[in-house]
């Protein structure tokens, strides 16, 4: 079986990629590995989670292909699973705080990302504008799971109506988790262990129905596996 390892943002991005990626990329073929969350700081039992230091985070993807060869039976593949949303400004094709995050722009950094690292075997992909725009997918699901906000999500649903979740703006008070936030003012707090919840409510189905860069990406691995 082909093996895929993916480097997640944080605890939120962790249970959803070894709890729900992994059990549908095994029907397609896929075996994806254990999660690896973010470095922190160079020190070798640090920190991990959050995306925040892109020197300490290039260092240890460079040891983490290292550390996996492919096989003469086994493929292996690497990839990322970041969100675009106040990436450090480190990062290989960094644009700006306020520069334009279209989809193309997106591309472009993940491009910068790859051909930094230059690892034939690395596929980048940062999520457009971060892991909260697949919740928005299906609002409901929020209400479903966080149940005493269900006038409050109606309202967020509503104030999107129209808007595809991966188009939903970059700013400060109104990126999707940020909305999220104040339609559930616990979100935060809970996000780690209640994120991946709502994930399964709103189902790959619907992300992917909504979230055109996330299909491509999903439909990248579905594709490798079945090949």
């Amino acid at each position: 079986m082909k093996r895929l390892f993916i480097y997640v943002e944080g605890q939120t991005e962790e249970f959803f990629v070894d709890r729900m990626l992994r059990h549908h990329l095994n029907a397609h073929g896929v075996k994806v590995e254990r999660s690896l969350l973010a470095k922190r700081d160079f020190a070798p039992d640090g920190l991990r989670g959050g995306f925040i230091n892109w020197p300490a985070m290039e260092a240890d993807m460079r040891n983490w292909f290292a550390d996996n060869p492919d096989t003469a039976t086994t493929e292996v593949r690497f990839t990322t699973f970041l969100d675009l949303y106040a990436m450090p400004r480190e990062v290989p094709g960094y644009p700006g705080l306020r520069a334009a995050t279209t989809p193309a722009h997106v591309e472009a950094i993940e491009g910068a990302i790859g051909a930094k690292l230059t690892e034939p075997r690395f596929y980048p992909y940062l999520q457009r504008h971060e892991f909260e725009a697949l919740l928005l997918a299906h609002p409901p699901a929020l209400s479903s799971i966080f149940s005493d906000s269900a006038d409050r999500v109606a309202a967020l649903e509503a104030s999107i109506a129209g808007i595809d979740p991966e188009d939903i703006d970059h700013g400060r008070a109104t990126h999707p988790a940020a909305r999220i936030q104040a339609a559930i003012s616990d979100y935060y707090d809970l996000k780690a262990s209640h994120g991946y919840w709502v994930a399964a409510e709103v189902g790959l189905e619907r992300m992917r129905d909504r979230c055109p860069r996330f299909r491509a990406w999903l439909e990248r691995w579905e594709a490798w596996g079945m090949a």
